[in-house]
């Protein structure tokens, strides 16, 4: 069965390390003009590679503005994760030349009605302008709403590639 994270007041705290933001920069950096998305797993303490970072495609008839996972892809993630026992701890994607804010768009689709599909899951936004991350953010669910704060992006331009 796929695990999430459990949330609480701690999750929105807790850093990925740097490696892991960015290839997840890297990702969503090349995704632009449009945007970009994908999963971050964690796997079990101990076993193979702590994180991971899934890039998916973009499946949004409008993907300048919106970002969907397509329902296949989101089954095969959620069958590779139970099979090697990792645990999804993050959905993101990036905004084009906006604000890297939880919208009311985003909330719509992880919380239709105002139920939230993955309760604990970590939501990152990443603000792509000019094909450069700028900014970004984290939302979860906590008390009957979504709860965001910011997250530092480091600038991974001059490093090695991953």
């Amino acid at each position: 069965m796929l695990t999430l994270r459990g949330g609480g007041p701690e999750a929105l705290s807790r850093a990925f390390p740097p490696e892991i933001l960015a290839r997840l920069i890297r990702h969503l950096e090349a995704a632009w003009p449009h945007e970009g998305c994908g999963v971050i797993l964690q796997g079990r303490a101990g076993e193979g590679e702590p994180w991971r970072v899934l890039p998916l495609p973009n499946a949004s008839p409008t993907p300048r503005v919106a970002y969907a996972f397509a329902p296949e892809v989101w089954l095969q993630v959620c069958k590779e994760a139970d099979a090697r026992q990792e645990t999804v701890v993050c959905v993101f994607h990036s905004h084009v030349d906006t604000a890297a804010v939880f919208s009311a768009e985003d909330r719509r689709q992880a919380a239709p009605e105002g139920i939230p599909l993955l309760p604990q899951m970590s939501y990152m936004v990443v603000a792509i302008h000019d094909g450069r991350a700028t900014s970004a953010s984290s939302s979860e669910w906590q008390q009957g709403d979504f709860q965001t704060v910011p997250i530092p992006v480091p600038d991974f331009r001059f490093e090695n590639p991953l």
